[in-house]
C-alpha cells in the first residue's frame, strides 16, 4: 500500500498546485473536511486523514498564493506524482474529498467519492505495481480503493459493527481540531493517548494546529526568561520542564540528552547573528545552579572538539546557569535592549495569536538564521544540505511555534509567514 499513501500525499501537494488556476476569483468557499468516510472504518485504525479536493475553496486559494513563489514546490510535486498527470490522471479520479485509513501496520484504504468511477478505476490500475493491484468497491456510498480482499471485508464488516467514527477517543481528537483547514488527521497512540492535527492557513501565513491527549501534561510558564533575550536575536525558544522530552531525542551530534538533566527549572536559548558564527546562549534555572555549572562544564570538556567551530562554555550568572560560545552571548542576557520590545517580535506574536502564558514559545527570524541553517544542518547530520534549501528559505519570514493546556489537551500550534 504504499504506493497509494504516495498518491494520497502527492493529492495533497498537486492541488496546491492547481487551485490557483482552476477557480474563479470571488466565488471562494471555505474547506471544512469533514472525514464522513471514519463511518466505514474499522475502530482499531491506527491513523485517519481527511483531505479537502475541492480546488475551489478560500483555504486552498490562500496555500496556493503563500507558497507559489517558493523555487521547491514544483520539483515537490513532480516527484509526488511519480509520472502520474494531474489533469488527466489524479483530478477526475477524486470528489470533493479524500480519506485515507491506515489499518494494522501498514495497510491503506482510501475513500472518496468520484464524480467519474471509471477514471478512480484507472488511477488504481496506474498505482498498481508488483504484488500490489488495487481495485475499486462501492461501499457504503464511497468509492473504496484497497489491494486485497481482506480489506475490502474488513469494510463490508464495520457496517454491522463498531466504526472509528463512533469511538470515544476518535470523536473527542476530531472535534479537538474542527475547522477551516485543507486536511485533518488523527492518529492512535498506546493506552488511549491519540494525536490530532489540522492543516491550513492564514491571510498571510501558514499555519498546523494540533492536539494531543497526552500520559501527563507539561507545566504552563510565563515569559520570564524570555525578557532575558537581547534585541535582534534571529532565534528564541523559552522553555519549561522539559527535561524527560529532550531525552526522546534522537542522536546527533549536539549534547542534547546530556543537558537535559540541567533542564528541570525550565530556560532559553538564543542565537543572534554576529559575523560568521552567531552569538548563541543557553539560560538555564536549575534547582542546584553551582551542581549543575561544574556538571555542565564536565560535560563540555568532554566534548571538546565534536561540535565543530561552536567552543561552548559554561558559567554562572545572576544565579541562572549560562552555556554559551562567547562571553558577550552572556553578557547580552543581562543588560542591553530586549527582544520582547522588537517591533517585529511583537507583530509576529501578535499575528499568530500566541498567549501570554505557554508551555513553549519558539520564535524564529528565518531571513536573519538562513545564512546559518545549512551550516547547522552539515554539523548536526554531517551531510551537506540540498543547494536548494537556501533558495526556498528566502521565501520563509518569521516562524512562530507554542504549546498551551487545554483540560486533558495539549496543544500545539506552528505559525509560519511567507515572503
Amino acid at each position: 500500500m504504499r504506493a497509494l499513501a504516495a498518491a494520497a500525499l502527492a493529492v495533497l501537494a498537486v492541488v496546491v498546485a492547481g487551485c490557483g488556476s482552476s477557480t474563479t476569483p470571488g466565488i471562494a468557499r471555505g474547506a471544512n473536511v469533514d472525514g464522513n468516510a471514519a463511518t466505514l472504518v474499522p475502530a482499531d485504525a491506527k491513523a485517519f486523514v481527511a483531505i479537502d479536493t475541492d480546488l475551489g475553496s478560500q483555504q486552498w486559494q490562500r496555500i496556493d498564493t503563500l507558497t507559489k513563489s517558493f523555487p521547491g514546490r514544483a520539483k515537490a510535486i513532480a516527484k509526488l506524482l511519480d509520472g502520474l498527470d494531474w489533469q488527466k490522471d489524479v483530478a477526475p479520479a477524486l470528489g470533493p474529498e479524500l480519506d485515507v485509513a491506515v489499518l494494522g501496520k501498514q495497510d491503506v484504504v482510501a475513500f472518496t467519492k468520484p464524480s467519474d468511477e471509471s477514471k478512480l478505476q484507472a488511477l488504481a490500475a496506474k498505482l498498481s505495481k508488483g504484488n500490489e493491484h488495487y481495485t475499486v468497491e462501492d461501499i457504503g456510498g464511497w468509492s473504496v480503493v484497497a489491494d486485497s480482499q481482506d480489506l475490502f471485508t474488513r469494510v463490508h464488516a464495520v457496517q454491522s459493527g463498531q466504526s472509528l467514527a463512533e469511538a470515544p477517543a476518535f470523536q473527542s481528537a476530531w472535534s479537538s481540531i474542527a475547522g477551516d483547514g485543507v486536511a485533518r488527521a488523527y492518529v492512535s497512540r498506546a493506552a488511549g493517548n491519540w494525536l490530532a492535527a489540522r492543516v491550513g492557513a492564514d491571510a498571510d501565513a501558514l499555519r498546523v494546529d494540533a492536539a494531543i491527549h497526552p500520559r501527563t501534561l507539561p507545566a504552563l510558564a510565563s515569559r520570564s526568561l524570555l525578557g532575558d533575550v537581547p534585541s535582534g536575536a534571529a532565534l528564541a525558544v523559552a522553555f519549561r520542564t522539559t527535561g524527560d522530552l529532550l531525552q526522546q531525542f534522537p542522536s546527533t551530534k549536539l549534547p542534547v540528552k546530556q543537558l537535559a538533566p540541567f533542564l528541570a527549572g525550565g530556560g532559553v536559548l538564543y542565537a543572534r547573528p554576529a559575523g560568521l558564527l552567531p552569538e548563541v546562549a543557553l539560560e538555564l534555572a536549575p534547582n542546584d545552579p553551582k551542581a549543575a555549572a561544574a556538571s555542565a562544564n564536565a560535560l563540555l570538556h568532554s566534548l571538546a572538539g565534536k561540535l565543530g567551530p561552536l567552543q561552548l562554555t559554561a558559567q554562572l550568572s545572576a544565579g541562572k546557569l549560562v552555556i554559551s560560545d562567547s562571553p558577550a552571548a552572556a553578557t547580552a542576557l543581562r543588560s542591553g535592549p530586549k527582544l520582547v520590545d522588537d517591533a517585529a517580535f511583537k507583530d509576529a506574536l501578535a499575528k499568530a495569536g500566541v498567549p501570554a502564558q505557554t508551555t513553549f514559545l519558539a520564535y524564529a527570524d528565518v531571513p536573519q538564521l538562513a545564512p546559518f541553517i545549512p551550516v547547522l544542518l552539515q554539523g548536526i547530520t554531517g551531510k551537506a544540505p540540498d543547494p536548494s534549501l537556501a533558495e526556498n528559505l528566502a521565501h520563509v519570514g518569521p516562524v512562530v511555534a507554542w504549546g498551551t493546556r487545554d483540560g486533558a489537551l495539549m496543544r500545539l500550534h506552528v505559525w509560519l509567514q511567507t515572503r
